[in-house]
């Protein structure tokens, strides 16, 4: 018999009808990055109908970009009961102004379509702050999802997966969780996760130069990119909870009999 070994992890976000979903230990990449090739991008209608399976060399620019996205160490998996395979993977990403994420990404792939997603998504997180009258954008973002067809209809799944997508934003101090949705059916899920829609971008309309690259999607009924978004709150230290008044004002008394005992040492030589 095979020797299978449980696949490695640090964290356990949650557990999902008794699989865990866990973050993305980096002995895993290879597998994750092989996962979502076969369960998520050659599964995309969008890319698909583009035209992006059948272009030379997308397999190592897809790699090379969820690598790229797995390095920020905030992606998750969901592993089968005994740990031994995946089952479903987020790429999560915080993406923020300080660090010029949204101009990084799109130079991890070469000029073309897939580029171009990047852009359209890129453009649409811009028009969405100015919409919203935000002096910045930064949110943990989800970039890809593969997940079983039949979970993408699961309410319970979703809610609990897109759960999680909060929690590490929380833990990452982002201020919200992004999720540009390409397909009808990643749109769906959202929904019933509760995300609710601020921006879309109408694939039709999308111009790269005097071309409109996406409008071919029209014949899919893909019509629509759609911006996803879940404002959070920040966590707080349980010293900063209701309660802990009398722990703040002993700790105060303390700091200031520290200083004048100092103070008075200091005097003294």
């Amino acid at each position: 018999m095979s020797d299978v070994r449980p696949l490695q992890y640090d964290i356990k976000w949650d557990v999902w009808e008794g699989m865990p979903i866990t973050d993305i230990h980096f002995k895993n990449y290879s597998l994750v990055i092989e996962f979502m090739w076969t369960k998520s991008f050659l599964q995309n209608i969008v890319y698909k109908g583009v035209g992006l399976h059948e272009e030379e060399g997308m397999k190592e620019n897809f790699s090379n970009y969820c690598m790229h996205i797995l390095q920020n160490e905030c992606s998750v998996m969901m592993l089968s009961k005994d740990e031994t395979q995946i089952v479903a993977v987020a790429l999560l990403e915080w993406m923020t102004d300080e660090w010029h994420s949204w101009i990084v990404l799109p130079s991890t792939v070469p000029k073309g379509l897939f580029q171009e997603f990047i852009n359209l998504k890129k453009e649409l997180m811009q028009h969405t702050k100015i919409a919203m009258e935000l002096d910045d954008f930064d949110s943990l973002t989800v970039h890809e999802v593969a997940f079983p067809d039949e979970l993408y209809t699961d309410i319970d799944f979703q809610i609990c997966m897109f759960d999680v997508f909060g929690s590490v934003a929380q833990h990452m101090h982002m201020p919200r969780v992004c999720y540009i949705a390409l397909t009808t059916r990643e749109q769906n899920a959202a929904d019933l996760a509760e995300y609710a829609e601020y921006g879309r971008s109408i694939y039709s309309i999308y111009k790269v130069g005097n071309k409109r690259p996406f409008d071919v999607l029209r014949d899919l009924d893909e019509m629509y990119a759609l911006l996803f978004l879940l404002p959070l709150d920040p966590i707080l230290y349980y010293q900063d909870m209701p309660g802990f008044e009398g722990f703040h004002e002993a700790l105060r008394a303390k700091e200031r009999k520290e200083r004048e005992e100092e103070l008075m040492r200091m005097n003294e030589m």
